[in-house]
C-alpha cells in the first residue's frame, strides 16, 4: 500500500480533542452497522472539512480503521487546506472512479496510525456523473469489509448536489453549521434535503460556538486559531 502524509494537520487544545471525542462516542451509539458516514454543510465555511479530519483522527486513534475520503472533487480542503504529500505516484477518486485505477491503487495509508485517505488529486468542474456511477457504490461495499469506518468530506448542501448523491450511499450523515454564520432557515432546509434521501441524520454539529459564553452543552472553539490554517471559501 502507497503512503501519503498529511502535512498540516491541526494541533488541537483539550476541550476541542473532547469535543471530537465526545462526537465520536455519540456516533458509536447510532448502531454497529453503521460504517459510512458523510460530514457535510450546508454553505462553505463552516468547518466540515475540519469535523470529518478531526473524527476520522479520533476513530483512528482509539484503534479504528478508518479510510477518509474525499468527495469534494469540486474543490478538496483536505488537499489544499491540510496538505497531502506523498512520493508515490498521487492518484485518487476520479481516476479510480473513471476506471483508470483500483481501490488499492487509490487508497493511502498515512502518518496517522490506522487512518487511511481516498484523496483528489486534482480538481474536477463536473463530477456529477463520476459521483452517480455503479462505482462509487462498489468502493463503498468494498471498503465497507476492509475498514471499520468510512468518513466523507463533501461539498457543502447549497453549492451542489454532489453531497446528497453521496448521501443516498451511505449509510447517514452529519451536518456542520457554523454558529452565528447561517441562517436558521438555511440549516432547516438542509435538514429537510438530508432526510429526503431516506438515510438518518445522526446530528449536527454547532461549531465555532462563542466559548466566552457559558452553555450547558459541549462545543467546539473557534479552530481557526489552532494549527496555522483555515477552510477557504469556495
Amino acid at each position: 500500500m502507497k503512503n501519503l502524509e498529511v502535512t498540516n494537520l491541526p494541533e488541537l487544545p483539550f476541550d476541542v480533542s473532547e469535543a471530537i471525542n465526545q462526537l465520536r462516542v455519540n456516533l458509536s451509539f447510532a448502531g454497529a452497522d453503521i460504517k459510512s458516514v458523510v460530514v457535510t454543510s450546508s454553505i462553505p465555511n463552516e468547518g466540515k472539512s475540519f469535523i470529518a479530519l478531526g473524527l476520522w483522527r479520533a476513530l483512528a486513534n482509539v484503534g479504528k480503521r478508518v479510510l477518509l475520503i474525499d468527495g469534494d472533487l469540486r474543490l478538496s480542503q483536505l488537499r489544499t487546506v491540510y496538505g497531502l504529500a506523498t512520493r508515490d505516484s498521487f492518484i485518487g477518486i476520479a481516476h479510480l472512479l473513471s476506471g483508470q485505477a483500483d481501490i488499492p491503487d487509490v487508497v493511502y495509508k498515512t502518518n496517522v496510525t490506522n487512518g487511511y485517505i481516498l484523496p483528489v488529486t486534482s480538481d474536477i468542474a463536473d463530477p456529477t456523473n463520476l459521483l452517480e456511477s455503479e462505482r462509487f457504490s462498489i468502493l463503498l461495499k468494498n471498503c465497507k469489509e476492509t475498514f471499520d469506518m468510512i468518513i466523507i468530506d463533501t461539498p457543502p448542501l447549497g453549492s451542489v448536489a454532489d453531497a446528497l448523491n453521496i448521501v443516498r450511499k451511505c449509510d447517514g450523515s452529519i451536518l456542520v453549521v457554523r454558529s452565528g454564520f447561517t441562517k436558521k432557515k438555511i440549516v432547516s432546509e438542509s435538514v429537510l434535503s438530508l432526510r429526503r434521501t431516506g438515510k438518518p441524520l445522526f446530528g449536527i454539529v454547532l461549531n465555532r460556538v462563542d466559548t466566552s459564553r457559558k452553555s450547558g452543552s459541549y462545543y467546539y472553539n473557534d479552530y481557526y486559531q489552532y494549527g496555522g490554517s483555515r477552510e477557504k471559501k469556495k
